[in-house]
């Protein structure tokens, strides 16, 4: 199933072909990450409260997660999360079910998280919420996608794209190691 009334963006689409994905998430778990009763409370928070269409964005959302655990080939993701992501999640249960599912799915080979800490101070490099995703095809151009509040854009420059990954990097350099991240993810559920 496609979901085109959960996502009617083209992300899905292009997550599912690339080989490769880095993502910067500033207020939120990134979607390919969370939980499913995560994924209730920010579908309530959107102002969805209709128990069938909540059950239906969670099956949205889990399917689309495949493309971390197929057995051929499963995409390579690097997210760096801002600490602010982790502390907008109130409710302890869907804080301890979704940290200890960040610290599961990171001793998987192919899925690196850096958490962003509130030490690292203002951002070295953006604070707006992008994903480079890279295809297994040399032929196919890497694309950067970012999302806003009033419409979403895919760059495809080579310039667009090394400005992305400069700031990636720059935002890597920031964050906590994976190591460092696991620790701070375990302290959290506590």
């Amino acid at each position: 199933r496609k979901y085109n009334d959960v996502f009617p963006d083209e992300l899905p689409g292009f997550e599912a072909g690339a080989s490769q994905i880095r993502t910067f998430e500033t207020s939120f778990i990134p979607g390919l990450l969370q939980v499913p009763s995560y994924i209730e409370l920010v579908t309530r928070a959107a102002g969805i409260d209709d128990p069938a269409a909540i059950q239906h964005h969670v099956s949205a959302r889990v399917s689309r997660q495949e493309i971390l655990t197929r057995a051929s080939g499963p995409c390579q993701l690097h997210a760096i999360v801002d600490e602010n992501a982790i502390a907008r999640i109130t409710d302890t249960t869907i804080r301890r079910a979704q940290l200890g599912h960040l610290i599961e799915i990171t001793s998987r080979p192919n899925v690196e998280v850096q958490l962003l800490p509130f030490t690292a101070g203002v951002y070295p490099a953006t604070s707006e919420v992008f994903y480079h995703l890279k295809f297994p095809d040399p032929g196919e151009r890497d694309i950067v996608y970012l999302e806003s509040a009033i419409d979403d854009r895919m760059l495809e420059e080579t310039d667009e794209l090394d400005r992305y990954m400069l700031k990636f990097e720059k935002l890597r350099t920031a964050a906590l190691s994976p190591d460092e991240t696991r620790t701070t993810l375990k302290r959290r559920m506590e």
